[in-house]
């Protein structure tokens, strides 16, 4: 699945789960069980169902987002900032999902732009049966952990080595994490062969949670160098979203579903 479906006018997290993709069971009585890995160390790290609240930056990607995460409580709040420099406007949008309630809010920066929509500033309830696209309507949880896709990058990872003080590096293979959406098609094909081997760097905190995870991405054609950067901080000391009164919320007008339905 795409991370965002119709995200100049919505965003929505559609992300794999982050559950550890490395079994923990402990070994049959009487026998050794193996050395873990510095890979599989960091496939533990990823936020799972039972990681608490935390805060979330991806940046450098096709889709720069931020937000909060709290996979205990189902509930999760995403923004993401289009920026129009020539037109001298940017757009904020909002997801929030609690359990299985969703709305959704669209901000134009100044508040009035000639020319754009008048959209509500409040949090919108939208009907789903009035979206042609149903991967556009806000949708309740369906499991996301892992905003950044982490898991999925450190899948494809090799040469992982780890210094001992939650520092690890290692290569990626962007073709096998293309979900992920770290670059686009033209660049990943831009790539070539150095696609299947781009550096990584990742930090891991004291109590075995991920907190960074650094992708650098190497010149190719007419594009520079460049990062995609995934940061989880705020484990367990971040303040979960709640759901919006019924003053801050109302149903979406025409207007949101003209521009879900462009």
């Amino acid at each position: 699945m795409k991370r965002f479906a119709g995200i100049t006018v919505l965003v929505v997290l559609t992300t794999t789960t982050g559950c550890a993709l490395v079994g923990k069971a402990g070994a049959p009585t009487g026998t050794t069980a193996p050395a873990i890995t510095p890979g599989e160390q960091l496939l533990r790290a990823v936020p799972d169902m039972k990681t608490p609240a935390f805060t979330f930056d991806v940046k450098g990607g096709v889709t720069p987002i931020s937000g909060v995460l709290d996979a205990p409580r189902e509930t999760f709040r995403v923004q993401v900032v289009h920026t129009e420099p020539d037109a001298g406007f940017s757009m904020t949008m909002y997801a929030l999902t609690v359990r299985d309630k969703a709305w959704m809010k669209i901000l134009f920066k100044p508040a009035k732009v000639p020319g754009l929509p008048a959209v509500p500033r409040k949090w919108l309830v939208v009907d789903p049966a009035k979206v042609k696209d149903p991967e556009v309507a806000p949708s309740g949880y369906d499991g996301d952990t892992d905003p950044g896709y982490a898991a999925l990058v450190l899948r494809g990872a090799a040469a992982v080595t780890g210094t001992g003080d939650g520092h690890y590096t290692g290569t990626t293979d962007l073709t096998a994490s293309t979900e992920a959406e770290i670059v686009t098609d033209a660049r990943l094909k831009a790539l070539g062969p150095k696609a299947k081997a781009v550096p990584f760097e990742a930090d891991v905190d004291s109590d075995g949670r991920l907190t960074s995870l650094l992708v650098k991405i190497p010149a190719a054609g007419k594009a520079k160098a460049a990062t995609y950067h995934v940061r989880y901080t705020g484990f367990g000391t971040t303040k979960t979203p709640v759901a919006p009164t019924a003053a801050e919320q109302m149903k979406a007008t025409p207007v949101v579903y003209d521009l879900l339905n462009s």
